[in-house]
């Protein structure tokens, strides 16, 4: 996964990101960084990058 991270198509990026997180691997934090934002409320987007947020949380033990 961490080799589709400069992949040139964002969704790709985004779905590596995604997975990264699920699988509590640290890069997905600064990937998901790197993709920038606003994405739009409620999309498939958003979803894949809360599991950013979801894997801090763990991480930090919250």
């Amino acid at each position: 996964m961490a080799a589709l991270l400069d992949d040139p198509d964002r969704e790709v990026r985004v779905s590596a990101v995604h997975g990264l997180a699920r699988h509590d691997d640290v890069r997905c934090v600064e990937a998901a960084r790197r993709l920038g934002g606003p994405w739009r409320p409620h999309s498939a987007e958003e979803y894949c990058l809360d599991a950013v947020g979801e894997y801090e949380r763990r991480r930090d033990g919250r």
